[in-house]
């Protein structure tokens, strides 16, 4: 009795583990598909030409820069601008497209900051200039 009770446990268990390993594949699969719709819709948002300059993280970690100057469905090309030389990317190979250059939105807000506080500030100076010593000194 004993035997045939720890064989159905192990037969259970054993069950259990080849479907944990299918079930495993399958979310990697479903990640992996997301990843790739997201680099397609960002090669798609920038378009393609010599106005599209991109920043392009690749999965194995190396960073290209350039334009995409051809885009298909399951890859695009990337071309270097400053020696032309042209790359096919397959949208699987890569984890993240970016515009090239600009600022940051952390920059941005710091810009804002500044420029509010230097308002401020001159407006107190204004202020205190007056003849009566000003309104807010």
């Amino acid at each position: 009795m004993l035997k045939r009770l720890f064989s159905i446990g192990l037969v259970v268990l054993l069950f259990h583990a080849g479907n944990s390993v299918l079930m495993l594949d399958v979310v990697r699969a479903n990640q992996s598909d997301a990843a790739t719709d997201k680099v397609k819709a960002a090669v798609a948002k920038r378009g393609t030409g010599p106005k599209a300059k991109v920043t392009v993280k690749l999965k194995d970690k190396t960073k290209l820069k350039g334009f995409i100057s051809n885009a298909s469905g399951d890859s695009f090309t990337l071309s270097d601008s400053k020696t032309g030389q042209a790359r096919t990317l397959a949208y699987s190979d890569v984890s993240e497209v970016k515009k090239q250059g600009g600022l940051s939105l952390v920059a941005k807000i710091g810009i804002g900051v500044g420029a509010g506080v230097g308002a401020l500030a001159l407006l107190y100076a204004i202020g205190c200039a007056g003849d009566n010593g000003g309104y807010a000194c």
